[in-house]
């Protein structure tokens, strides 16, 4: 079993990876006793909750319970007094999560839904995940083979999004039904839909009948960043996509998302992740 926690400080690995802990060998105080922004995904499933069952998430309060599945993303900052709890954390390489819901179309993992907490209360997927996670350490303590890692978290978070689907409430740190504001869920899924043709703050705002200082208000209340942000992570991310599906050319990808000059688009890829998009294709 693994005990270092070097992944969990501030700057992950540059190579793609997955990797698993035991919430009780966390013992390391740097890790959650005070707060840390991450560059990766995590997954925590907390199996026992004892003790301060306050997780501090973005300066928002949760309240955890046993049973209880969250994602934190990438940029966000957490705290959490680790004492007394078990369970599992997956950190996740955010190319190999891009990867995984190339497949899965998660709403949940593309982040329309600020935090979720998924209460799991079927015992049958229960057993399924356990099963899973199961799998999961016995190829982390052996060969460490990504694909077949990758393969069982696409597994993992397949049945962690089913019940978010059919059941699960939405998290809300002032509230403790763990209700959402619905805001949030359109606002990222107008982005989603509209980011290649409307990148101005004005457009997402007169959809949701709020005034520009208002629908940025909501969304960093709701994810801790701007319209702004959301669209160019949102532009990054199907720039990527398109080089990892190698369909079309540099150019044509730079033409079909709005980019009137390769140039321009070159420069801003650039801006965004400190690759040329020529690089990240090689890479």
């Amino acid at each position: 079993m693994k005990t270092t926690t070097k992944i969990l400080l501030n700057e992950s690995e540059k190579d793609p990876f997955i990797e698993l802990f035991h919430l009780k060998d966390l013992t390391d105080d740097s890790i959650f006793s005070n707060y840390q922004r991450y560059d990766f995904y995590q997954l925590l499933w907390f199996t026992k909750v004892g003790g301060n069952n306050v997780y501090f998430l973005d300066f928002k309060e949760y309240i955890m319970k046993e049973d209880q599945i969250i994602l934190v993303f990438p940029g966000q900052i957490d705290k959490l007094d680790i004492r007394e709890k078990e369970g599992y954390l997956f950190a996740i390489h955010n190319d190999v999560l891009f990867d995984i819901n190339l497949h899965l179309g998660s709403d949940y993992l593309n982040g329309y839904f600020s935090n979720v907490v998924v209460t799991l209360d079927d015992d049958k997927i229960k057993r399924i995940l356990e099963s899973i996670v199961e799998l999961l350490w016995i190829e982390y303590n052996s060969g460490r083979r990504l694909t077949l890692m990758q393969s069982y978290m696409e597994a993992f978070l397949f049945h962690v999004d089913y019940i978010l689907k059919s059941s699960v409430s939405l998290a809300n740190a002032n509230d403790n039904d763990n209700i959402t504001d619905p805001l949030i869920a359109g606002l990222m899924r107008l982005i989603d839909e509209n980011f290649i043709i409307q990148r101005e703050t004005e457009f997402y705002a007169r959809k949701l009948g709020v005034s520009n200082r208002k629908v940025n208000e909501i969304s960093k209340k709701g994810t801790g960043k701007t319209i702004k942000q959301h669209l160019q992570e949102r532009l990054i991310l199907e720039i990527k996509k398109e080089i990892k599906l190698q369909r079309k050319s540099l150019k044509e990808i730079a033409y079909d998302l709005g980019f009137s000059e390769p140039a321009y688009f070159t420069r801003f890829f650039k801006e965004q992740t400190s690759q040329t998009p020529k690089e990240f294709r090689d890479s």
